[in-house]
């Protein structure tokens, strides 16, 4: 099963509403609606992930340590593919 990437600033707009409105407790969970389909698809990514949770009456919050885990695996990942594309280009500058 294909994994389709995300918009990484859709994302990052998403987290920033609910960290600017102190939602990162289920105490201070606010209801959400997002007003773009960019950021419906994210909040909809976010939520999947478990980085948005709910309190179950409709409101969400932000899980802090799961969003920087998700930060912190995605700058990894782009590390690696930038290293990637750095090898590839020497091997191809050797030749």
């Amino acid at each position: 099963m294909a994994v389709i990437a995300g918009s990484p600033v859709a994302e990052r707009k998403v987290a920033a509403h609910f960290i600017a409105a102190g939602a990162v407790s289920m105490a201070d969970a606010i209801p959400y609606a997002p007003a773009r389909p960019s950021r419906q698809r994210a909040f909809e990514r976010l939520k999947g992930a478990d980085v948005l949770r709910t309190d179950g009456q409709g409101k969400w919050w932000l899980d802090e340590e799961l969003w920087q885990g998700r930060r912190s695996h995605r700058r990894t990942r782009m590390v690696f593919a930038m290293l990637a594309v750095g090898v590839a280009a020497a091997v191809a500058a050797l030749r």
